[in-house]
């Protein structure tokens, strides 16, 4: 059996690219604007008490599944490895965007533990837009890692974000008394934060934009609760 010039020619090209990832342009449209891939249906009528309650409690139900496998994940990654020679001092902070939900945001989560489900459902959009920051600076870690290892981790905490989003959105949409948020925009993140002056503070961006990904996933792990 004979296998074309042309077949094997596309397959080298494909295992080289591959094998190395490297800077990809982005799409023009966000993936956090569509995090469940296309337009959600339209919003649920209002429903009566008895009703809403229950569906108030599915959807807590729902976050709480997607939200371990989220943290399940992200743990199984063992960042503190790949990133164990950076080293965030003082000083260092500043090159961390402050624009990412950080220890302030987790302590507001923690205190929702024990909350109604009526108060815990209220902190969705919230939920929601913190998520969408931290999408836009993930897009950014991923395009900028070069390094195999850490690359497929990144991608893979990304995937599993985008996952969370798209659930929070979906329960949203299913809660009459709540609203989507606005779309955050990629321009929040600025310039400097995007191109840092060497590798090493760009290690320390992304080294601290995960250290407050995790704060912030066990925050909403106390809320949960499992």
């Amino acid at each position: 059996m004979f296998v074309s010039r042309g077949y094997l020619f596309v397959s080298m090209l494909v295992a080289v690219v591959s094998a190395a990832p490297k800077r990809h342009a982005r799409s023009s449209l966000p993936t956090w604007y569509l995090p469940c891939g296309e337009e959600q249906g339209e919003e649920i009528p209002s429903l009566d008490e008895e009703i809403t309650d229950n569906v108030q409690n599915l959807t807590i139900e729902n976050l709480r599944l997607q939200h371990q496998l989220t943290m399940n994940d992200y743990l199984s990654r063992d960042y503190e490895y790949l990133y164990e020679d950076v080293r965030i001092g003082i000083e260092e902070y500043q090159y961390i965007p402050n624009w990412v939900p950080g220890k302030h945001d987790a302590n507001k989560i923690k205190k929702l533990a024990n909350a109604s489900p009526q108060t815990i459902v209220d902190h969705f959009p919230k939920l929601h837009v913190d998520l969408q920051k931290f999408a836009v600076a993930f897009e950014e870690l991923v395009n900028d890692e070069v390094i195999r290892k850490k690359h497929k981790a990144l991608k893979t905490t990304q995937s599993y974000l985008m996952m969370m989003l798209c659930e929070v959105e979906s329960n949203i949409m299913a809660l009459p008394f709540l609203r989507i948020p606005s779309r955050v925009q990629r321009s929040i993140m600025n310039n400097a934060e995007r191109e840092p002056e060497d590798n090493t503070r760009r290690l320390i961006r992304d080294w601290g934009v995960l250290l407050k990904y995790r704060d912030y996933l066990h925050a909403w792990r106390h809320v949960f609760n499992y």
